[in-house]
């Protein structure tokens, strides 16, 4: 337990708890790809995977403050120089992660070197062929932190697919 009665994120994993997580989709869609970042290898949960700018909602700061906080953190990203859109919210049940993972998206399409990628968190970033990306999820590729929920990520991808054909 931490203070003030605020539960740990590792006992929150461990004991099933559903809990808030923000994820933010870059798009590039004169390419239709979308940023990926390598997670660090040193990552307790999902080392050296694919996936997007993500993270935990902390008891005291709301979705759109953690989603802001995620993107200046790992990639140097100022969201208030962006136009955000909700995507969806995908209610995810995982054997380690029980959340509601609440989506967004921004149209960028600057070169990886503009961003600055915070060291302890991620060891890579690129753009994928958003098509690859999606394959790779329905695929539960092993490249891929996320694993597919029926029903959850389709709502999710039709929305993508709109977006970016």
């Amino acid at each position: 337990m931490k203070r003030g009665g605020e539960i740990s994120r590792s006992e929150v994993h461990a004991r099933q708890l559903f809990h808030n997580e923000v994820a933010l989709w870059i798009i590039d869609k004169d390419n239709k790809k979308v940023l990926l970042q390598k997670r660090s290898p040193n990552k307790k949960l999902n080392p050296n995977k694919l996936a997007l700018c993500a993270g935990h909602v902390v008891s005291n700061e709301t979705i759109e403050e953690a989603l802001f906080k995620e993107a200046s953190e790992e990639l140097g990203l100022d969201l208030k120089k962006y136009n955000v859109f909700k995507l969806e919210t995908v209610k995810r049940k995982e054997p380690n992660n029980y959340c509601f993972s609440h989506h967004f998206y921004i149209f960028e399409n600057k070169p990886i070197e503009k961003y600055k990628i915070q060291k302890e968190e991620l060891s890579e970033l690129l753009y994928m062929d958003y098509e690859n990306f999606k394959n790779l999820m329905k695929n539960e590729d092993e490249s891929v932190s996320y694993k597919w929920h029926t029903g959850e990520y389709d709502k999710l991808f039709k929305k993508l697919d709109e977006i970016i054909k």
